[in-house]
């Protein structure tokens, strides 16, 4: 039996208009990837109204423009749908620092049940086997020969990063000893931890 036999994981990714909820950036694209039983399933994504213009540079990253988004839904909308999706499962990111305060900052705004959920950083898991090198997601898809989806659209990548889970899942198995969901979170946050730069 492989560590994600029985179990279901929720791959999330985000859009923003820039690094940080806490500076007021926001929310322009969310996706959820599920992997149930050791394969990826049923996804789901949205485009979000940020409520604030979205910058140059974030555009020529992802794409999103403000007349794409002026009729999306609302975080309340937003937030509260993906909420009810995700449960208490663990939820898989990749890069968890960058994506995680903005799927805080989405549930807090929406009134919706704060985030208790194991979260596990594919990052971490790649960092953990290869060190602190190129391990940009598309990277790390190339380095495990996942297909690459379309860069920087929240279900591109958060399909390629299940794709990155399941094939890093059994690395981590096979090398690391790791036999549990928690474990693996844990020495991913670990990981992430010991190896991440300090903000300023």
């Amino acid at each position: 039996m492989g560590l994600l036999d029985g179990l279901t994981v929720m791959v999330v990714d985000t859009e923003t208009t820039g690094f940080d909820p806490a500076k007021g950036d926001r929310l322009v694209e969310v996706a959820r990837v599920t992997v149930a039983n050791g394969a990826a399933g049923d996804s789901w994504s949205s485009l979000v109204y940020p409520g604030r213009p979205i910058p140059p540079d974030a555009t020529k990253i992802h794409r999103i423009t403000d007349a794409m988004v002026a009729n999306a839904p609302r975080y309340a909308e937003a937030g509260l749908a993906l909420r009810e999706q995700i449960g208490d499962h663990p939820i898989a990111f990749h890069n968890a620092p960058f994506d995680l305060p903005f799927l805080v900052h989405l549930f807090r705004e929406a009134g919706a049940p704060p985030l208790m959920n194991p979260i596990v950083d594919t990052l971490g898991l790649a960092r953990g086997l290869w060190g602190v090198g190129s391990n940009g997601l598309g990277a790390v898809a190339q380095k495990l020969k996942v297909p690459m989806g379309e860069a920087h659209r929240a279900l591109g990548d958060a399909t390629m990063t299940a794709g990155v889970l399941l094939a890093l899942v059994p690395l981590w198995e096979r090398d690391k000893n790791v036999r549990s969901l928690a474990e693996l979170a844990a020495a991913s946050q670990d990981v992430m931890r010991l190896t991440s730069r300090p903000r300023r």
